[in-house]
């Protein structure tokens, strides 16, 4: 098995030749992918697009689903690092669930291909690939169950039932796709801070209304 290289925490240092062809390569196909769908696009629509030969491609991944895997992996890994370190740190859980938000929105929808696939490709895996994305899935709610059951014993949630409010919120980021640009003037962690505050506290301002 070949050595998976995180493409996107790479970028915080000089990469190498090879990586720079792998991430070159990763952010490529998550683009296809998420634009055309993961079952109509090949690997050699994936060779003409970075006009290389289909042999070569063969040295960053296995298979299609390996490749699929990889970019999904590593995606939800990072994420997963942050958030995990996020809550172990010892802070009241209010000002926790907000620093979740933000993270969460901002990179997601920071990455909107890699999200797509994320949101409408996961099944596209099969067997043991497929059981170990579902795992990382649910170390993200329990990551958030986790916090609201701390606001909870605080008093300081509503009798709201947790997969209610759990699912609400991803169910915010996990549309973002569908109409969030990144061009369009409000940036990842803008939307973040948007999103904690709708969440967090409504749209309303609170004024009475005639």
């Amino acid at each position: 098995m070949r050595e998976k290289t995180n493409d996107r925490s790479v970028g915080r240092m000089t990469l190498s030749k090879g990586e720079k062809r792998q991430r070159q390569i990763y952010d490529t196909a998550a683009r296809l992918f998420a634009q055309r769908g993961y079952s109509r696009t090949s690997i050699r629509d994936l060779s003409e697009a970075l006009g290389l030969q289909k042999s070569s491609l063969y040295h960053y991944f296995e298979s299609k689903e390996d490749l699929l895997h990889r970019l999904l992996d590593q995606f939800m890994e990072e994420a997963l690092q942050r958030i995990e370190e996020l809550c172990a740190l010892a802070l009241p859980p209010q000002e926790k669930l907000a620093a979740f938000m933000r993270l969460y929105t901002s990179f997601y929808a920071g990455d909107r291909d890699r999200l797509s696939l994320l949101v409408n490709d996961l099944d596209c895996l099969g067997g043991e690939l497929h059981a170990a994305m579902v795992a990382k899935q649910r170390r993200y709610v329990a990551a958030i169950q986790g916090i609201l059951n701390e606001m909870r014993q605080a008093g300081l949630m509503r009798d709201i039932p947790l997969p209610v409010a759990v699912f609400a919120f991803f169910g915010m980021v996990h549309y973002t796709p569908k109409w969030y640009q990144r061009d369009g003037g409000v940036s990842p962690e803008e939307l973040g801070r948007l999103f904690e505050t709708i969440f967090c506290h409504g749209i309303l301002t609170g004024k009475e209304q005639p």
